[in-house]
């Protein structure tokens, strides 16, 4: 749907979703209004409602969820959040989930970014073993399988640009005590990223 240039943030007080309200069209001085995305969602959810319970369960069992840092903290034009969850004992291998969410003008470009980083080596400490495109979730979409060459820390991390939204889920687990596959960590982080997605309207 079409969106106006300028935006704001409210709250609404009857709950806790994160709102960007358009305000009239119109550029002062005749200028060209820039191009917006086909896509503008205006509704966010808490950071830790963005995923459903069933999807975190199924790839990190027993995990509770942290609120991002900003995640009540919307900002002018800018809706933000950054959960992740983590087994509440030490009783299983080291799994994580982790979310961001941007909702903003300038999607395709930080979408953009996000790609390139997430594509890079890192010295010994990060390794890209493989990245693919994903077709059947946002506008452009890109799961990337990376981690330290010494078979430890491991990360699946989807990125997904639809209208003015960028997701990013990332699954984490070490290789060494776990039997994960490559698929099933790809699997999971865009099973995230598609649960996040359709939590916007």
């Amino acid at each position: 749907m079409a969106v106006a240039v300028g935006v704001v943030v409210a709250t609404s007080g009857g709950d806790d979703e994160g709102t960007v309200s358009s305000l009239p069209s119109g550029v002062p001085g005749g200028a060209a209004e820039p191009e917006e995305p086909a896509k503008a969602f205006t509704k966010v959810p808490k950071g830790c409602e963005l995923v459903k319970a069933s999807t975190v369960e199924g790839i990190v069992p027993g995990a509770a969820c942290t609120p991002g840092l900003f995640d009540d903290k919307d900002l002018a034009s800018m809706i933000t959040r950054g959960p992740s969850w983590e087994r509440t004992d030490s009783s299983g291998p080291f799994q994580t989930l982790k979310v961001h969410l941007s909702v903003a003008p300038g999607a395709k470009g930080s979408y953009d970014m996000k790609k390139e980083v997430a594509l890079k080596d890192i010295g010994t400490l990060k390794k890209v073993f493989g990245s693919r495109p994903v077709s059947g979730i946002g506008e452009e979409a890109v799961v990337v399988y990376a981690g330290s060459p010494d078979g430890g820390l491991t990360q699946a991390e989807a990125i997904v640009r639809e209208g003015n939204a960028v997701v990013t889920a990332d699954y984490s687990f070490s290789r060494k005590d776990s039997t994960t596959t490559q698929k099933q960590a790809e699997d999971a982080a865009v099973a995230v990223a598609r649960d996040v997605l359709g939590s916007l309207s």
